[in-house]
């Protein structure tokens, strides 16, 4: 195949994954619920570069988008569904997501942002256990789906758990949450699951 660049495997991808252009969107479910899915890959800076006010993940474009489609939204629950943490905690190690010193400036920046939010939480991916923290700073929640499969579950431990952790299981399952009116006040559900569909945790956040 040759060199192959960075440049053509976006390429690639926006023909695989047909989205349009934008990879970044958000859309609405009635009146209780609104997401956003962010994009992590083609805007990012270097995770070697030194961290500042100029180093970022999003880039300012979808920055400014987030920012003020998340004002603009007068839904009663508000999820940012993102590819990679934004509370954590994550490994030592690890230097290329908003949970890490690598870009703690833009982490900080975000974390501010969505805990001076009504009904905000963040649900995150690509780490290989189930958790929910809340950040010791902001107040801010995120729930991490975890992995699908047992076999795929690993990278933290148990004996690691953390002051922020309100849950934490090394285990493979998957994330649900449901938004619904008990008594017409709004709720969301939040449940983390094995991989057969049982329980692990449950959170109820009632709309304020």
């Amino acid at each position: 195949m040759g060199d192959f660049t960075f440049k053509q495997g976006q390429q690639v991808f926006l023909e695989q994954v047909p989205m349009g252009m934008q990879t970044y969107r958000t859309m609405r479910w009635g009146k209780d619920l609104q997401i956003w899915l962010v994009e992590g890959r083609d805007f990012r800076s270097p995770n070697s570069m030194p961290d500042g006010p100029d180093k970022t993940i999003w880039g300012d474009q979808q920055k400014t988008w987030f920012k003020r489609t998340v004002v603009d939204s007068d839904a009663t629950f508000r999820i940012l569904i993102s590819p990679t943490p934004v509370v954590g905690p994550d490994r030592e190690k690890k230097n290329d997501n908003h949970a890490n010193k690598g870009f703690k400036h833009e982490g900080d920046e975000l974390r501010r942002f969505m805990s001076q939010q009504k009904n905000m939480v963040v649900i995150c991916g690509d780490r290989h256990w189930q958790y929910v923290s809340v950040d010791p700073i902001t107040g801010l929640w995120e729930y991490s789906c975890g992995p699908t499969s047992n076999q795929h579950a690993g990278g933290f431990k148990q004996e690691c758990q953390q002051p922020m952790h309100r849950y934490l299981n090394i285990c493979g399952g998957f994330l649900s949450a449901t938004v619904e009116r008990v008594d017409e006040r709004p709720l969301l559900t939040i449940r983390h699951h094995s991989v057969t569909g049982e329980i692990l945790n449950q959170d109820q956040l009632t709309a304020e």
